[in-house]
């Protein structure tokens, strides 16, 4: 596995972690599994967004250069990437 497909993927779990830390703090948390919620909170907000800004310019640069192809990056994550980070630029501005 190449380290743009890994980079691809772990950017796709953090995201996922920023969708559930974001619905545990919609919802009312009672402190229950503490530690968890910790982990997924910080990897989920503190990680995720420069991640993708990072994942989506390298994915995007290297695309345009013709270093990797379309298959490489899994287009369906990638989308999906793209995606939540519209939607954290929205919530964050």
């Amino acid at each position: 596995m190449s380290w743009l497909r890994f980079l691809v993927k772990f950017s796709f779990i953090c995201n996922c972690c920023y969708l559930l830390g974001f619905v545990i703090r919609m919802t009312d948390y009672q402190d229950n599994f503490e530690g968890i919620v910790k982990h997924i909170l910080v990897l989920g907000y503190l990680v995720s967004p420069f991640l993708n800004i990072i994942t989506i310019l390298l994915a995007v640069i290297l695309l345009l250069a013709k270093r990797t192809t379309w298959a490489n990056v899994h287009p369906y994550i990638f989308i999906l990437n793209v995606i939540i980070f519209l939607i954290q630029l929205e919530l964050f501005i």
